[in-house]
């Protein structure tokens, strides 16, 4: 249970650093992210807290390097083999020996094997965490994509030069030569079992499709258990699981077009599950790394105070080592990047400063052994002490520097320029919609309804909405009053109806002056038509009264009679009028008048309410339009059951075409520009087959 509780509080604090991330975007995400972790390791379940390096690798770094490299272009990869092999091998393995004479040379208490370990540790560079720091920053195109492959594969070189290291320290004895055979072994090894697992993985899920087995629930946890299953091979037979599950991602990139043939729904599921899962898994890294920092430090500080200042110098000294070897080596193109000469100082410096490190070098601190000939393991905790330093200066120097080097990022499509032609062409559709649609009024208003809550995901003015609101509820009063003079509802039905009305306006406004206001001009409006009303029916009613006497008058004179004959018809009228029909009990005839009185005015307020909220809709007062359209829409739903699916279906494609054709019109019109209109398109266009997906489900 302490593990379930464990990893729900890390996932926890993932989400509330990525929820803070979005108000100040200046701040790179990890840092909200590592920052979360801190406080977390406050919490007693996280003291001395040591992270199992294997569930590490295996859990969270097997399916990032898998979707990464499924998500590589196998071209680009091709075309610039050799700037990979430089960049991930040959850099690699000298940044190795480089580093690790370096750190023995200025601690000389540290072994050399271990410096080498050292040196293997702080070598790899993370991609994903250059994205996190460069999501405003216009990176090279050249540069970015350089840094990208070479995080593909420099991990299976910082681990491999990091376990020949340990071996080398664990039982003294290393030869150059059996270095180079288990390197190879190891990393060629890793990337043909990948090639061989990968390509049984692909023709395993194609079979599942063609044989009808293509569900999401089958094939989304297939997808998701493969680099799992192959990263295990692949560390059982002893070869690099990372290279291997990079090279099955590659296979999977290769094998785009075939696993292509499969439902919309799936594939659309696929990514979202992807996204999700490595969005999540990118978060978890730097919590960890948060969680872990305040353990780290608490250790060392038992271990040996006095050395703190040395090793925290070793970790900048190696981080700036390393970045000038960053440097010269894309500066003078033995990256072959191929830049042009004039862009090749920018190029590397940059290319330098973007040489993240994160989730392997925090891996493979965290998979030093923990003794050694049956004491603790020497310098382990020192050694994690520096990998940690070199994260986070790799982390906040770039985070300083890029913005003065780099502009920023320029996107196609400007995200506030594409909200707000959403919502012109949802209002546009909606308009059309209402004015065009022969459909019933709560169809075509609930499909508004859908229509409106896609366009944003802003929260309403609040001022705006109780504008709206009690212009809507003046629509209601002045509906019932119609209905009260034309005798379509009983007066005091009417009377209890506002009184209702006003009742839950003074309970969500803020102004009580405004529903006082409401209920004065309603009751002056009931005496005025009251007293109106009784005058002209009263003279009426004596008028038709007098002009019956004197007819039946008339006749009774004009005919023959015997004395006591009219006074026996008079009788005999009273009695059939008292008699009359047989009537209902009177509780069920009030509850049934009250019902079809309620019912008739209903109909009249959402159709008039729905008419008035279309006469004032606007871009700028979407939002809050729509917030008290839903309202009225889910009342009118709870009383009208009888809504056909059909019919919404029907106006769902209708919509769509209304949102097609404002987006032709406007671009026709050269009021969007191409990039812009294709936003719109694929916006319009992944609403509708996901629609399309739904009607098919439930068909």
């Amino acid at each position: 249970m302490n593990v379930f509780y464990a990893v729900l509080l890390l996932v926890l604090a993932t989400i509330v650093a990525n929820t803070l991330y979005p108000y100040f975007p200046l701040v790179p995400q990890a840092f909200y992210q590592i920052f979360a972790g801190a406080l977390l390791s406050l919490v007693p379940l996280y003291h001395h807290f040591i992270l199992e390096p294997e569930v590490f690798m295996l859990l969270i770094i097997a399916p990032l390097m898998f979707y990464d490299g499924s998500n590589a272009d196998g071209k680009e990869l091709r075309k610039n083999i050799g700037s990979i092999l430089s960049m991930a091998v040959i850099l690699a393995i000298l940044t190795v020996i480089l580093m690790g004479y370096l750190s023995h040379a200025m601690i000389a208490s540290i072994p050399l094997a271990l410096a080498f370990a050292l040196a293997a540790i702080v070598t790899p560079t993370d991609a994903v965490a250059v994205s996190s720091i460069t999501t405003n920053i216009a990176v090279p195109e050249r540069v970015m994509g350089m840094l990208e492959r070479e995080s593909l594969f420099n991990d299976a070189s910082g681990l491999v030069a990091f376990s020949l290291a340990l071996t080398a320290f664990t039982t003294g004895k290393f030869s150059v030569g059996g270095g180079i055979k288990h390197f190879l072994f190891v990393f060629l090894g890793g990337l043909l079992i990948g090639l061989i697992l990968g390509v049984i993985a692909v023709w395993a899920r194609v079979y599942l499709v063609q044989s009808g087995k293509d569900s999401a629930s089958v094939i989304v946890p297939y997808d998701v258990l493969v680099p799992f299953l192959i990263y295990l091979a692949a560390e059982h037979l002893g070869l690099s699981g990372i290279l291997a599950v990079v090279a099955a991602g590659l296979i999977y990139s290769a094998s785009n077009n075939q696993l292509r043939l499969s439902s919309t729904q799936l594939q659309l599921v696929s990514r979202s599950t992807w996204s999700i899962i490595t969005s999540v898994l990118n978060g978890f890294v730097f919590v960890l790394l948060g969680v872990s920092l305040p353990t780290v430090w608490v250790n060392i500080q038992q271990d040996d105070t006095k050395s703190l200042p040395i090793y925290f110098l070793l970790a900048v000294t190696l981080y700036l080592v390393m970045l000038a070897l960053r440097y010269l080596w894309i500066r003078f193109d033995w990256a072959l990047v191929h830049s042009d000469k004039s862009d090749r100082r920018k190029n590397a410096l940059v290319g330098a400063l973007s040489g993240v490190h994160g989730t392997i070098t925090l891996a493979m601190a965290f998979s030093l052994p923990l003794t050694f000939n049956g004491a603790a393991f020497p310098f382990r905790n020192t050694m994690i002490f520096i990998a940690a330093v070199v994260i986070i200066l790799s982390l906040l120097v770039p985070t300083i520097v890029l913005p003065f080097v780099l502009p920023n990022k320029e996107l196609p499509v400007d995200p506030a320029a594409a909200l707000k032609e959403r919502k012109a062409l949802v209002a546009y559709a909606t308009d059309r919609l209402a004015q065009e649609s022969t459909a019933e009024p709560a169809a075509t208003q609930s499909v508004i309804e859908i229509l409106n809550s896609q366009a944003t995901d802003q929260r309403p003015d609040k001022k705006k909405l109780q504008t709206i609101l009690n212009q809507a509820t003046q629509v209601e009063v002045k509906t019932v009053q119609a209905f009260a003079d034309d005798g379509t509802v009983p007066q005091s039905f009417a009377s209890r109806y506002v009184r209702m009305l006003v009742l839950k306006s003074q309970m969500s406004s803020n102004n009580p002056f405004v529903n006082l206001t409401l209920w004065i001009r309603f009751v002056w409006h009931r005496v005025a038509h009251a007293v109106t009303h009784r005058m002209i029916h009263g003279l009426m009613r004596n008028r038709r009264r007098d002009k019956r006497i004197a007819q039946q008058r008339q006749q009774f004179q004009q005919r023959p009679h015997m004395p006591g004959q009219q006074a026996a018809q008079e009788r005999r009228i009273a009695r059939q009028k008292e008699r009359g029909q047989r009537r209902p009990p009177r509780n069920q005839r009030i509850n049934q008048q009250r019902r079809e009185n309620f019912y008739k005015i209903e109909a009249g307020v959402y159709t008039n309410v729905i008419d008035f909220l279309t006469s004032i809709a606007s871009v700028d007062n979407q939002t809050e339009v729509n917030t008290v359209r839903n309202y009225y829409n889910a009342r009118h739903r709870r009383i009208d059951t009888n809504q056909d699916d059909s019919q919404q279906n029907e106006l769902f494609i209708q919509a769509f075409q209304f949102e097609y054709t404002y987006v032709r019109e406007q671009r026709n019109a050269r009021k969007l520009s191409p990039e812009l209109a294709d936003e719109l398109y694929q916006q319009i266009s992944t609403d509708q087959m996901l629609y399309m997906q739904e009607i098919a489900a439930t068909d």
